[in-house]
This record gives structure tokens, C-alpha cells and sequence, in this order.
């Protein structure tokens, strides 16, 4: 045997001698759902204070799909303000609708953020009149209640984690950042006050995605059901450099609605009318606005 051959083992030896220990150390383990839970609470406690104020422009394509009284795809153009409205950390988005299609409804002024720099309680139904008197434009009560995007991040929240029932369902890069899905789903409750409070008792569930490292949620799904409703809406969240916030960036939708007493939507009958919806956020602006002192929950 040749000095060549005696000497391939020892080398092949030494390689495997030599590779660093961290080629070898195994990928790190996924989070545990109390982990990511425990995370995006901590996240929302301190989110739902720095984001309160922030308006940012929104287009809301509203496109009818079944109805007795079918429409051609409108165009709502709204502020939409994120505020934090108890001490709970629960967050609204709050729509005031200025142009409708090629229609101004209003003079484009920043109205609700004027109205709430020192909140009162009349200041603060005042604003809840503004997205009344334009509930018009949404046609139908589903996409009222569920078009707001804040919606799915209660479903997450520290006060009712106990309401839900949690497990992680993959992994996947958003934003650049390796993040985690959760889905939920609410218990069902014999006296059925559920989150939502709509008047057909609608239950939540869904999946957020968070990044285990700081909690952050980048994207959200919420999927509600009842006897007369069902709605799944997506909303994507993007970093805004200014502040180091995640806000949301756009969002999808389609809300159903049918009489009492017909079979679900999923069979596809008896539906009494559908929507689709295509939302974009743009132009965040900033106005820190604190309701907590004259709103109890």
C-alpha cells in the first residue's frame, strides 16, 4: 500500500475533526404555544399604547358577488384611526369615510384625531357618530362589524387567552423575519356572550403569526361563523420606519350573510348575499391619543 492510501483516513479524519461546532448543532426547536402566547401578549400591552393615534389612509374595494340588488365595485376612501380604548389594550379602527367612488362626502379633514387630542365623552360619541353616518357605504352588517383589522389581534390579548383554546401551526418568513403561527379558536360558552358580541352570537377563530423573539404579529387571519353570518378576513402587516411599528399594509375579505334558519354557507345554498373586499393602508401619521380615562369595559 502506497504512502497515498495511508494517509486519506487521517485526513478525512481531521476534517471532521476540524468542522465547526456550530455546522453541527442542531436547528433550533419550535417555540411552545404558552412561549408564543406569553410573547404577543407582552407585544400587545406596550402595541396597543404606541400605535393609539395612528391614522392611515384607506381604500376599501367593496365588490358585491351574490345579492338581490347587485352593485358594480365601489371605492371608499377613509382615515382610519387605530386606538387604544380601555385599559385592557383593546384596539378599534375607527373609519371615517370622505369620498365614495368619484363622490366627496366630506371636506378631508383629520376630524376624529381633532376631536379625540383631549377626549371627552362627548368628543368620543361624536367620532362613533362619523362611522355611523356612513355605514351606508359597507351595505351589509358582516362587513360593518368584521372589516376592521384590529379585530383578530383581540383574539390574542392577555385578558382573553382564557376564553380560547390555542395550538402552533407552522412556520414560515414574513417581513423578513421567521415567524410562528397560533391558531385559535373560541370556547364555546353555554350562556354564548361571545367576543364579537354580534346579535347572532358569531365565534371567532383564526391564526396570527408571531415572531417568538419579540412577540410581534405580522399577519393576521380571523374566520368568524354564526347562524346568519360568516366572514374571513387576511390582514398583512409592514414595518413603518419612522416609529419601528407594524401597521397594517393591506387586507382581504369576503363576507356572507343569509337568513335565519338556512344552511351554512360552507354547502353553498341559501345565501342571501356576498361581498368581496380588497383594503390598502397608506400614509401613516401619528396624533398620541389616550381614551382610557373615559372608556369602561
Amino acid at each position: 500500500m502506497s504512502h497515498l492510501h495511508r494517509i486519506v483516513p487521517i485526513a478525512v479524519l481531521l476534517v471532521a475533526t476540524l468542522t465547526p461546532a456550530a455546522a453541527r448543532t442542531p436547528p433550533p426547536q419550535t417555540p411552545t404555544t404558552e412561549e408564543l402566547l406569553k410573547a404577543a401578549g407582552t407585544y400587545l400591552d406596550a402595541y396597543a399604547t404606541k400605535i393609539s393615534g395612528t391614522t392611515l389612509d384607506e381604500l376599501f374595494i367593496l365588490i358585491e358577488l351574490s345579492g338581490p340588488n347587485m352593485q358594480v365595485p365601489q371605492r371608499l376612501y377613509s382615515d382610519l384611526v387605530l386606538l387604544k380604548i380601555d385599559v385592557a389594550g383593546h384596539l378599534l379602527g375607527v373609519r371615517d369615510p370622505y369620498a365614495v367612488d368619484k363622490k366627496k362626502l366630506r371636506a378631508h379633514d383629520p376630524r376624529v384625531t381633532d376631536a379625540l387630542e383631549h377626549p371627552t365623552l362627548a368628543s368620543w360619541a361624536a367620532v362613533q357618530g362619523y362611522g355611523r353616518e356612513n355605514a351606508i357605504y359597507l351595505r351589509a352588517n358582516g362587513v360593518i362589524w368584521f372589516s376592521d383589522p384590529m379585530t383578530a389581534l383581540d383574539f390574542i390579548s392577555k385578558p382573553n387567552q382564557p376564553r380560547m383554546t390555542y395550538k402552533v401551526e407552522g412556520s414560515k418568513k414574513i417581513n423578513g423575519v421567521q415567524v410562528y403561527g397560533v391558531g385559535f379558536k373560541e370556547s364555546e360558552r353555554p350562556d354564548t356572550t361571545y367576543l364579537l358580541g354580534t346579535p347572532d352570537h358569531a365565534r371567532g377563530s383564526g391564526r396570527v403569526w408571531i415572531d417568538p423573539a419579540t412577540g410581534a404579529i405580522h399577519d393576521t387571519e380571523l374566520w368568524v361563523d354564526s347562524e346568519t353570518e360568516t366572514a374571513r378576513v387576511h390582514v398583512a402587516y409592514t414595518m413603518e420606519p419612522t416609529r419601528s411599528v407594524l401597521l397594517p399594509h393591506e387586507a382581504d375579505g369576503t363576507f356572507d350573510e343569509r337568513e335565519r334558519g338556512s344552511k351554512s354557507i360552507a354547502s353553498g345554498v341559501n345565501t342571501k348575499v356576498g361581498f368581496e373586499a380588497h383594503l390598502t393602508y397608506s400614509n401613516p401619521r401619528y396624533t398620541p391619543i389616550d381614551l382610557t380615562h373615559i372608556i369602561a369595559r
